[in-house]
C-alpha cells in the first residue's frame, strides 16, 4: 500500500494505480534474482556436460557392439567353413563306404548266382543222365 501511495504522489493518482495494476500479483520471494539465474545457468551447463558424457558413452558402446558383431561374424564364418569342410569329408567317406558296400553286395550276388548255377547243374546233370539212361535202354 505504501508503494501505491508513493507512486500516486510521484506520477499522479491514475498513473500510479495503472502502474500498480499492470504488475503481476506475486510475492517478492517468487521473483528470480541474478543469483538464481547463475545457479540455473550452472545447472544447465552441468546437464549439457552430462548429456555430452552420455553421448560419448553411447558412441563408445556402439563401437564396442559393432566390434563384437564383427568378431561374431568372423567366428561364424570360420565355424561354417569348418562345418562345410567336415561335412564334405564325411560325404567323401560315406561315398567310399557306399562304393565298398556296393562292391561287397555285387560279390555276394556273384557268389550266390554261381552257387545256384552249380546247384542246378548238380541237380540237372544226374536227372538228365537218368532220363537219357532210361531212354537209351
Amino acid at each position: 500500500m505504501a508503494l501505491l501511495h508513493r507512486l500516486c504522489e510521484m506520477l499522479g493518482e491514475e498513473e500510479g494505480r495503472t502502474l500498480m495494476e499492470s504488475l503481476p500479483a506475486v510475492h517478492w520471494h517468487d521473483l528470480a534474482t541474478k543469483d538464481d539465474l547463475v545457479l540455473l545457468k550452472a545447472a544447465i551447463e552441468a546437464n549439457k556436460a552430462a548429456i555430452e558424457a552420455n553421448k560419448a558413452a553411447i558412441e563408445a558402446n556402439k563401437a564396442a557392439i559393432e566390434a563384437s558383431e564383427q568378431r561374431l561374424r568372423t567366428d561364424m564364418h570360420a565355424g561354417f567353413a569348418n562345418i562345410r569342410t567336415e561335412t564334405a569329408s564325411e560325404f567323401r567317406m560315406l561315398r567310399a563306404e557306399n562304393k565298398e558296400f556296393q562292391g561287397a553286395i555285387a560279390l555276394q550276388f556273384a557268389q550266390q548266382t554261381r552257387t545256384m548255377v552249380f546247384a542246378m547243374l548238380a541237380f540237372a546233370v544226374p536227372t538228365w543222365g537218368s532220363i537219357l539212361a532210361v531212354g537209351l535202354t
